[in-house]
């Protein structure tokens, strides 16, 4: 696929994390620019999508339970985006938007494969 950057598959959590961080290092430098508030308000975001990413891995919680976060997350995720939007643009931050949930979305799928997984071999 040329000139087209396709996302690479995801076999694990620390693949998840992987990708977390690269959307932490492309955008980070935006919100720098932008002063402390937003370097903070931006880390704050990453470090939620890292405790989802936990959650997720906990066979302990209910699957409702993770869930209505990961619901909670892409609202916040979008309410984030729209607010630094007025600073930063509307597609820099519909790219950040989007490319956080795609890795909601992977992660979610993981989590249901691990679930399969989780189930055949008991």
């Amino acid at each position: 696929m040329a000139g087209k950057e396709s996302t690479p598959a995801i076999y694990g959590a620390s693949d998840l994390r992987r990708l977390l961080k690269d959307i932490e290092d492309r955008y980070g430098g935006a919100f720098e620019e932008l002063g402390p508030g937003a370097i903070q308000d931006f880390e704050h975001l990453i470090d939620r999508v890292d405790a989802f990413l936990d959650l997720l891995a906990d066979p302990g919680t209910d699957f409702r339970v993770k869930l209505m976060c990961c619901g909670k997350l892409r609202d916040d995720v979008l309410e984030f985006c729209r607010f630094y939007a007025r600073w930063l643009g509307n597609p820099l931050m519909e790219r950040l938007k989007a490319e956080v949930y795609e890795l909601l979305e992977e992660a979610i799928s993981w989590w249901v494969g691990q679930d399969v997984l989780d189930s055949i071999w008991r």
